[in-house]
């Protein structure tokens, strides 16, 4: 009997609605293994894609493959190599895309594609952006050149705006938020009502607004912007695209969302806003927390849907154990992270939470959730790994933990040494991925390719 092939996608079946969790899996599944829709240049590179497919989603379905996959965040340390700057990932998007291309081609034991993220600095600039600050252009604010991105906390959301964002939480976004952080589009504070044209003879008092004036100038901006933004993400899908067809390695990300807590606590209310929040409006807190729910699931299936990955990337920040305590995080963080991460699930996704900083007076509690095995993957910062894989591994796949400033300061036997007991505890019985629990900004090729063949030598089933 002839091996059944997976099959070739372009669209979503009609019944998709209807269909299971375990179906939808299956569809993405058979998408993400499909080598038949993708132009390899050669058989070779094409079953090696589907080798390296294959090991990933053993290790996600917590069995053992026939190696352990080896997940690498390689953000800045991609441009450094390459001799190009950190500016380059805002205003020169086309040398990052050269800079991937070269980073595989010099490391060809990569098994899956290298993290290539744009941002468009121009659409930044005409926007005003405040809650970021970034290496290149002309602004007097201006980071050096070759100096990673950095946040700009602030209060971005006064909290006597709790009800108006819990009431309409995007309608809040678009006309509060998008004013307080984007300083050229204080304008959309007066768009009117989305549901005024509800009417034929309301139609007219909907536009009037938008036909000149300062609302029309922001909306003008806004299609500006996207204008630059087009071409800094162009040459990142590009790079995938050659990354994968070129040498086997497959894209693990297909969407990217947040969990709720952080959306207000990291760039509405601020760290300490969001802290005083649990004291001094804890209802309001929560509700916000539930309300936005909604949104970070669809944030999520749009991406993931729009790519056809079911991966989605989660950053987790303000949930780590030394932000909150266990009591503050099974009250404030945790139900709506749950309930976003069971509505992906619910369409076909695979969550991948990564937690920044530990998670270890967490393990428990996610130790105690009623999810399907296989449909949550972990990702590690600091978290202790041998005690995550006791109490998580027959329910969820986990990786990470390589620290940066391993990459950054260690020697090559260092990293032979880590990765060697890493391996030795974790990688039996399944559900593990070697890992790096920050995205690399330095290393040496040496350090590197100790971990790139670490699972080579300690890894093998």
């Amino acid at each position: 009997m002839s091996e059944k092939k997976p099959t070739p996608v372009s669209v979503f079946p009609d019944n998709w609605v209807a269909m299971s969790i375990d179906e939808k899996y299956d569809f993405f599944k058979g998408v993400m293994l499909s080598t038949e829709d993708k132009a390899f240049v050669n058989a070779e590179v094409a079953e090696k894609y589907k080798r390296r497919m294959t090991r990933l989603y053993d290790a996600v379905e917590l069995k053992e493959p026939d190696r352990v996959p080896t997940l690498l965040l390689s953000e800045g340390y991609i441009a450094r190599r390459a001799g190009y700057s950190q500016a380059d990932y805002f205003y020169n998007t086309e040398n990052i895309r050269q800079a991937a291309i070269k980073f595989h081609e010099d490391f060809p034991e990569m098994e899956y594609a290298s993290t290539v993220l744009p941002y468009p600095g121009e659409a930044f600039d005409l926007l005003g952006i405040k809650m970021l600050r970034w290496p290149g252009g002309d602004r007097p604010d201006a980071l050096p050149d070759n100096t990673s991105w950095q946040y700009v906390e602030g209060e971005y959301m006064p909290a006597s705006d709790y009800d108006e964002l819990i009431q309409n939480p995007e309608g809040y976004v678009f006309r509060k938020w998008f004013p307080s952080v984007f300083e050229n589009l204080k304008a959309l504070a007066a768009f009117p009502s989305l549901f005024a044209p509800m009417e034929p003879a309301t139609v007219a008092a909907f536009l009037a607004p938008l036909a000149g004036g300062p609302i029309r100038d922001a909306l003008n901006l806004l299609l500006e912007a996207a204008d630059k933004a087009l071409p800094a993400l162009i040459p990142a899908a590009l790079a995938y695209n050659q990354i994968i067809t070129q040498f086997g390695s497959p894209r693990f990300y297909g969407g990217l969302t947040f969990a709720p807590f952080d959306i207000i606590g990291d760039t509405m209310r601020g760290t300490k806003g969001v802290m005083l929040d649990m004291y001094r409006n804890p209802d309001k807190l929560m509700a916000a927390c539930e309300a936005v729910v909604p949104a970070t699931i669809k944030f999520a299936v749009d991406g993931a849907y729009a790519n056809k990955r079911p991966f989605v990337l989660i950053p987790l920040h303000k949930g780590a154990d030394g932000f909150m305590s266990e009591e503050q995080f099974t009250q404030f963080y945790w139900p709506s992270f749950k309930k976003s991460m069971e509505g992906m699930i619910e369409a076909g996704l695979i969550p991948v939470p990564f937690v920044e900083g530990s998670y270890n007076n967490r393990l428990d509690i996610l130790s105690d959730w009623d999810v399907p095995k296989g449909k949550v993957v972990f990702g590690f910062d600091q978290t202790d790994m041998k005690t995550a894989k006791e109490k998580l591994g027959d329910k969820f796949a986990i990786f990470g933990n390589v620290s940066g400033s391993l990459f950054a300061t260690g020697t090559p036997e260092e990293m032979d040494a880590y990765t060697k007991d890493l391996l030795e505890s974790c990688a039996p019985g399944g559900g593990f991925m070697l890992g790096s629990g920050s995205p690399i900004e330095f290393t040496t090729p040496e350090v590197l390719r100790t971990y790139l063949g670490a699972t080579k030598k300690y890894g093998v089933s």
